[in-house]
């Protein structure tokens, strides 16, 4: 099915499992587009650190003959990740992958045609970040292709600012969402919790293609980016 064919699906499909980043809608768009212009068949994929599996399900919806590779350090979210499974043939696996070998707890598939990953690589060290890029374009095919939707290193305070505002107003509407009655100042108390942000080890989008570029990827961009949000990758030549 080509792009515009898939796009009813994609906005469906946001609509159905709102989350709160701001503009998940343009973030699966532009996934979408570099899938179909790609031309990748996409016959397996791996979601790393899958949260509660909205990328992989996303993924499985615009390719319903795929198998998913489920991965994260979570067993909480892995259950949440199963309970909203697109098939049931998916795998799913309790895995941290800042350690060494984490992909050897893979075990139905060993390379993929898509890797894709969540706002969840920026919470390891960097060289831990290379180490797993390094990973990540040993499991990928040939003309496979690794996508990192993440949050990434503001290049000044300002640009910061403005991100902090931005995520805030779509706590604020995802709470509404919900039908969770939360004030701004409750919804900044949990944003700006410390015990959260010591988590982020943020770096620049620039650099980490350029690690990306240093190991082998081709074509390798910044897809997308929304003051700390960027979406960036490449393909395995």
């Amino acid at each position: 099915m080509k792009y515009w064919g898939k796009k009813e699906k994609l906005f469906k499909y946001v609509d159905g499992v709102r989350q709160f980043f701001p503009m998940v809608e343009e973030q699966l768009d532009a996934i979408s587009r570099i899938i179909e212009k790609y031309n990748i068949p996409i016959k397996n994929f791996l979601d790393l650190g899958c949260g509660d599996g909205f990328l992989g399900n996303f993924i499985h919806r615009l390719y319903p003959t795929s198998h998913g590779v489920f991965l994260d350090c979570s067993k909480e979210m892995i259950l949440k990740a199963q309970n909203k499974a697109f098939r049931s043939d998916s795998e799913y696996i309790v895995q941290d992958f800042g350690e060494g070998d984490w992909y050897r707890a893979i075990n139905s598939v060993r390379t993929f045609d898509l890797i894709i990953s969540g706002y969840s690589i920026h919470d390891i060290e960097n060289d831990k970040k290379r180490r797993l890029y390094r990973d990540i374009y040993q499991l990928i095919n040939p003309s496979g292709i690794f996508l990192n939707l993440e949050h990434v290193k503001s290049s000044s305070p300002a640009i910061e600012e403005i991100f902090n505002e931005l995520f805030l107003e779509g706590m604020s509407d995802y709470q509404d969402h919900i039908g969770d009655s939360k004030t701004m100042e409750e919804i900044k108390h949990m944003y700006h919790d410390p015990q959260h942000k010591i988590l982020n080890r943020l770096e620049y989008v620039e650099l980490q293609c350029k690690w990306l570029s240093d190991i082998g990827f081709k074509e390798v961009d910044c897809y997308l980016k929304i003051f700390e949000l960027a979406l960036f990758g490449g393909i395995k030549s």
